[in-house]
């Protein structure tokens, strides 16, 4: 009951402030515009996802208090993820200064206890390890935002996945914070989904990669008998990663600058191919799916089984990559 209380909080306080944020967006400004659109549209939904999660979190501290060191130790990371990405939408700031912050956001997470606790690695591996993985997600949820009811249908999918795991675990820290996002993000995709009214913005897209890279590896997967377990989170969180490395290696190799705005994303890919915006995205969230029961598989499955599955996912994205690779894209 307390999960369905926090997952109802975090809806409703969403779907209140939506149309605020969309006032607020046109009044000041704050807009967001692509090539493929006529018309700018608000971009403050970011802004309404974090407010909306911090209601739900802080009756989590109420109703289970056992989390709330855990909680505080997300809190100030949390908000410099959130401002970087507020000023990102107001002014478009440089890469390298966003990942600059995006470093300090995730050396206060480590120094707050949440860091990976991979067994064989020692102390600093686990560090560094903490370091990249975030970095990575972070910037993986921010380059995929890019078709409308695409990324928080994704955050909701590979939620769910780590909601299940959790429940299982009885890990009552990662439970309530994956209830509250998801319930943020089902009621964002309400007013998100195509045609969209709004948009999250780099601040809802940073944050809600910061703060499922972060619950994420707070969770525990892999007994000793079973490190294979240990791909799960990686393997929940793979159509991300396997966009964001397309991306580069599509960039890489006609040339493009990685960070620049162009229409080579998988899913613009597939619109490309002929599909609509709506199928388009269906089609991500079909194979999300696909991938959210292969990483429960591997979660709870044997060594062997693992492997299997991690041996047929490959081959998917393979034979996916090839044939969405070839598409031609606009620059």
């Amino acid at each position: 009951m307390s999960y369905i209380f926090v997952f109802s909080v975090a809806f409703i306080s969403v779907i209140l402030l939506l149309p605020s944020c969309i006032k607020a967006s046109y009044r000041l400004n704050i807009l967001s515009r692509s090539k493929r659109e006529e018309k700018s549209k608000p971009c403050l939904g970011g802004a309404a996802i974090y407010i909306a999660l911090l209601a739900a979190l802080l009756v989590a501290c109420f109703l289970k208090p056992e989390v709330n060191n855990r909680l505080l130790g997300l809190a100030l990371p949390s908000a410099m993820i959130i401002i970087l990405g507020l000023v990102d939408d107001i002014k478009d700031l440089k890469p390298s200064i966003k990942i600059v912050v995006e470093l300090l956001g995730i050396a206060f997470l480590i120094l707050t206890g949440f860091v990976t606790k991979i067994s064989f690695l020692p102390p600093w591996a686990n560090v560094m390890v903490t370091f990249i993985w975030m970095l990575f997600i972070i910037n993986a949820f921010n380059l995929l935002d890019i078709v409308d009811g695409l990324t928080s249908g994704l955050v909701i999918i590979i939620s769910l996945t780590l909601l299940t795991i959790s429940l299982i675990n009885k890990d009552v820290f990662s439970g309530v914070v994956l209830a509250a996002i998801i319930g943020a993000h089902l009621g964002f995709l309400k007013y998100n989904y195509p045609p969209a009214k709004i948009y999250m913005g780099d601040a809802g897209s940073l944050f809600s990669g910061f703060l499922l890279a972060a619950v994420a590896i707070s969770i525990s997967y892999a007994p000793v008998e079973r490190p294979v377990s240990l791909i799960t989170p990686i393997l929940a969180m793979s159509l991300p990663i396997y966009d964001t490395l397309f991306l580069v290696i599509m960039r890489i190799k006609t040339r493009k600058p990685i960070f620049r705005k162009t229409d080579d994303h998988f899913a613009l890919r597939l619109v490309t191919m002929g599909h609509s915006v709506r199928r388009s995205i269906w089609i991500m969230y079909a194979f999300s799916i696909f991938l959210a029961v292969s990483s429960l598989i591997v979660a709870f499955g044997s060594n062997v089984i693992g492997i299997f599955i991690i041996g047929i996912v490959t081959l998917v994205f393979i034979f996916m990559g090839r044939k969405v690779g070839v598409v031609k894209v606009n620059d």
